[in-house]
């Protein structure tokens, strides 16, 4: 990704750490999933993400708003800040090289052992602990320098507020990383259900505390100062936030007893196997590191912004911080995370084998009707999401004021400009993990992270007002750019990507696109002339019915006008899924 990684499912008690990075394959380990193993696996991991989304939705920012006082509040600003860096630093320390390494390691001493891979297990997870609880142990203790690094641009008594939320919500570090050990080591059994669904229980525990303090405290109050929340409401907060994180790590060990993996400390490190991953990995963690760098910038220009605008004594309903950001760059996501999951994630594993085989025909085929496939999801997706920006914004942020829905769908439909982009990102990379090629993606990626960065700076120097709209728009141009590099680059690679096809798909896929926007746009002054939507959470949730229904019509109606093959592709898994669920 060429901008700031995605922050995770949502009190923005993050679901887990970032996924991009897993699966890589094996040549000569990687054997062919049958088409209903594949669609299993798929529906799991689809239905696994939807369940948590929908209750990540629920506790922020439906109750996270309520509690700190709105979603352009400087408490849920400071909150935001303090419990994204966690889940952040975990990703760039050792996110990336875990999710490169783990699967093709343990597959590797689950081959070559006579006990499938348990020395090797007790080997990896004593590592983990150790080496994840002392990263823990100093970050913690840094806390104020961590936060001044992410945050300094915030007044002294909001960053002081921050580093209190910080010292709660930076142990999280270690459980983030014992949930993706564990989690990889269940996926490398083929046990996926776990690991998918462990962070719905993260979510429960986030809704609870966020219940139990409205309960106590009632709901926050938008002119709170930094004094009013220190003490108990901080380590409430903060701790229901960790404590959410420690559960989704901990309700893992159950799966692994039942598959009979038992845990004993093993200090014997020598010769433990992880050496094997190679380069590649390495790769895979400079790219994180690399993509600091413009995170920091982001999180500083957001965090700007509520500063600038609260000494210009314009209204804070006005202005995107760091909490609008979070929950625009939730709803942006959620797309991404249920089609990525559910078509890529599951064609991964036959692009890989196709790569191990050297089968670029084959390889191209599945390539070619990935990333058809998923830019015409990820399209209509835009589509729903930009006319319909002001209801769904209201529908998710509950607790908000008019205002601040106004002021949040602005950064959303900035965002959602590059939907399809940042799909054919993700699909782009997985062609490149396929071939085992980490090393192409970050040289590749490494000027539009640069372009960010700029970006960035200068968005942050915009007035107040439109500050986040303009990190969202750099966001979506900076991906376009990079699904652009990378499939002129992949092309080499093959040979060739099926582009002519591809080409006709994507123009098409715009035609289609701007006619259903158009026609939504028409459609929606008509409902604005009847209802304010951003104060009506009833006509909200009416309005995305009815024209989710007549947009998705009228999008599938032109694609068959058009012929597109793309449609005829999509009919058949959708009955599946409707099957598997027991609506067909």
């Amino acid at each position: 990704m060429v901008f700031a990684p995605r922050r995770p499912h949502g009190l923005h008690f993050s679901d887990g750490p970032e996924q991009r990075f897993q699966l890589r394959p094996v040549p000569g380990l990687v054997e062919p999933a049958t088409t209903k193993s594949a669609a299993q696996s798929s529906l799991i991991m689809f239905l696994g993400t939807l369940f948590s989304r929908v209750l990540g939705l629920v506790r922020s920012p439906i109750l996270l708003g309520a509690v700190v006082g709105g979603i352009t509040s400087s408490v849920g600003n400071a909150f935001d800040i303090a419990n994204t860096i966690p889940n952040f630093l975990y990703m760039i320390v050792v996110g990336g090289l875990v999710n490169a390494v783990l699967i093709p390691a343990i597959v590797r001493a689950t081959k070559a052992s006579d006990d499938h891979g348990a020395a090797f297990i007790n080997k990896l997870l004593t590592m983990a602990i150790v080496f994840l609880g002392a990263i823990t142990l100093i970050l913690t203790i840094a806390a104020p320098l961590v936060v001044k690094l992410f945050a300094a641009t915030l007044s002294e008594e909001w960053y002081r507020l921050t580093v209190a939320f910080a010292y709660w919500c930076l142990p999280q570090i270690f459980f983030y990383g014992m949930y993706t050990v564990l989690g990889q080591v269940l996926n490398a059994r083929e046990n996926f259900g776990p690991y998918m669904w462990a962070p719905a229980l993260n979510n429960l525990v986030a809704v609870a505390g966020l219940l139990v303090i409205l309960a106590l405290f009632g709901p926050g109050d938008p002119n709170a100062t930094a004094a009013d929340w220190l003490g108990t409401r901080v380590a409430l907060l903060g701790g229901f936030s960790t404590l959410g994180i420690v559960m989704q790590a901990v309700i893992l060990i159950w799966p692994m007893a039942r598959l009979g993996i038992r845990f004993r400390p093993d200090f014997q490190w020598r010769h433990v196997g992880l050496g094997m991953a190679g380069k590649a990995s390495w790769w895979v963690l400079l790219s994180m590191i690399t993509g600091m760098i413009p995170t920091i910038v982001l999180t500083n220009a957001a965090a700007g912004a509520t500063d600038r605008a609260s000494s210009m004594g314009i209204p804070l309903e006005q202005v995107a911080g760091n909490y609008v950001y979070s929950t625009a760059n939730m709803i942006y996501t959620i797309p991404t995370s249920l089609i990525v999951v559910s078509v890529a994630t599951a064609m991964f594993t036959r692009l890989a084998t196709h790569a191990a085989d050297e089968n670029l025909a084959m390889m191209r085929r599945d390539f070619s009707k990935t990333i058809r496939i998923v830019s015409t999801l990820m399209a209509l997706c835009s589509v729903l999401l930009i006319a319909l920006a002001i209801p769904v914004s209201r529908v998710i942020a509950m607790s908000a004021k008019p205002q601040e829905i106004v002021t949040l769908s602005r950064v959303l439909i900035a965002m959602c400009l590059g939907l399809v982009a940042i799909g054919a990102v993700n699909v782009l990379d997985r062609a490149y993990y396929a071939f085992e090629d980490m090393r192409s993606v970050f040289w590749l990626n490494l000027p539009f992270q640069t372009a960010g960065l700029i970006g960035f700076a200068i968005s942050g120097m915009l007035p107040p007002r439109i500050t986040v709209v303009g990190i969202g728009l750099v966001m979506s141009l900076t991906n376009f750019g990079a699904a652009i590099v990378l499939s002129f680059a992949l092309r080499r690679k093959m040979g060739h990507i099926d582009g002519k096809h591809i080409a006709r798909t994507l123009l098409k896929l715009a035609v289609i696109s701007a006619i259903t926007l158009a026609i939504g746009e028409i459609l929606m002054v008509g409902i604005r002339h009847v209802v304010v939507l951003q104060a009506s959470i009833g006509y909200s949730i009416l309005a995305i019915i009815v024209m989710t229904l007549v947009l998705s019509g009228v999008y599938f109606g032109l694609m068959k006008l058009a012929r597109m093959e793309e449609l005829s592709a999509l009919v058949g898994p959708a009955h599946a899924i409707l099957r598997k669920i027991g609506v067909k």
